[in-house]
């Protein structure tokens, strides 16, 4: 099968099927256009139907038991992808890369201390440490205005950590600004946080959406980040799988990794169903095809995201999109708060994530999910610029 522009451009009906995408009528109404929650409108690559299809047939789905097969699918895959060595026996497995952000602020945090959490920032990176009563401590991103382009404000790290932040927490590449952090940039905050005898948590969920030229690098990939860096990820973003619930966690330090899993175990945390399983397996073992394809038309996205914005919406300002599949789009020039936004992109029958699901960096900014195929995009922005007509 040719995994080529002709294939991610069919549509696929999602409807009725209790996908959150498409079936939340309070974000928007039946004919609307979702480019909101961070999956994707494609169907999932060959290898992972046919593994789901042929066990499925066998009509017994009871207890399962971890099979090495799947560990051994999981480091494969970083290293024949991202030049990564694990080992056998540095990860563990989780139900969702949020189940790791929470376990790991219980496991190296007690309540009341702080977390240092890049921002603007995926929302349960805020939650993760408030519902454990931990201190969230907001690291603001530096945000060039003439591009867009965001950096680290390391100042403004190590201030945090002197002021009491026992754990880093960063999203590399970051979701939503679309930034790839290059191998200088953490390898100068892991150093910070050698200095500072401070573990880091570093969610990695979507290293594999990156555009040419660049090259993604794992924190466990620093020589600081291998001795106090725990790392998460999932095949549930690259391969869109999210509904079957299974993530992983990598940490090279045996002693955090220990704390880690004795925090999972207090609170009886599973996972790895059946199907899960296999999924993962198939899609780390036989689906590179299909995400060389998807890469390829991604980038085709990104780049028609640039022209359909400044085509409907020209007083926006898209951030240059290195990594990820979200776009991420200063609205400010049009005076709409997000709940303004947010309205009126329901009426015109859009949906976007507001940018305060982020922090409160991104008032007036809106996410953009475009991994979709290009004529539901197209339609999708098309309709955010009637939207802003009606201002």
């Amino acid at each position: 099968m040719r995994f080529d522009t002709a294939y991610f451009d069919r549509a696929m009906d999602r409807r009725n099927t209790e996908c959150e995408k498409w079936d939340d009528r309070s974000i928007m109404a039946e004919d609307g256009i979702p480019l909101w929650v961070a999956d994707m409108d494609f169907p999932c690559a060959p290898a992972i139907v046919n593994a789901i299809q042929s066990r499925a047939e066998h009509p017994c789905y009871g207890y399962t038991i971890d099979n090495p097969e799947n560990e051994n699918a999981l480091i494969g895959f970083w290293q024949r992808r991202h030049g990564l060595t694990i080992a056998p026996g540095q990860t563990q497995m989780l139900p969702c890369v949020i189940t790791g952000l929470k376990t790991c602020v219980r496991a190296f945090t007690k309540e009341g201390e702080g977390v240092a959490i890049v921002t603007p920032v995926y929302g349960p990176f805020y939650s993760s440490s408030e519902l454990n009563r931990r201190k969230v401590m907001s690291v603001s991103l530096l945000r060039d205005e003439e591009t867009g382009r965001y950096a680290l404000d390391l100042d403004a790290m190590e201030a945090a950590l002197q002021n009491g932040a026992k754990l880093m927490m960063l999203c590399s590449p970051h979701n939503p600004v679309s930034r790839l952090w290059s191998e200088e940039e953490l390898t100068a905050l892991c150093r910070l946080a050698e200095r500072y005898d401070v573990p880091i948590v570093c969610d990695e969920i979507h290293a594999d959406f990156v555009y040419k030229p660049g090259r993604f690098v794992s924190i466990l990939n620093i020589p600081e980040g291998r001795r106090r860096a725990v790392m998460l990820c999932s095949a549930s973003k690259t391969f869109n799988v999210a509904g079957l619930q299974q993530a992983a966690l990598v940490c090279m330090n045996l002693a955090m990794l220990k704390a880690v899993r004795q925090e999972m175990a207090a609170a009886g945390v599973a996972c790895g169903n059946t199907f899960a399983l296999l999924a993962a397996r198939a899609a780390y073992t036989e689906s590179d095809d299909w995400l060389d394809g998807l890469i390829d038309y991604l980038d085709g996205s990104r780049k028609l995201v640039y022209d359909l914005m400044a085509q409907y919406a020209p007083k926006a300002r898209v951030s240059p999109i290195e990594a990820t599949y979200l776009a991420w789009a200063d609205m400010r020039a049009y005076r709409l708060t997000c709940e303004q936004l947010k309205e009126k992109c329901k009426a015109a029958g859009v949906a976007f994530t507001m940018g305060t699901f982020f922090g409160k960096e991104g008032e007036s900014f809106l996410r953009i999910n475009f991994a979709c195929p290009r004529a539901q995009l197209t339609e999708g922005i098309k309709r955010l610029g009637k939207a802003l007509e009606e201002e």
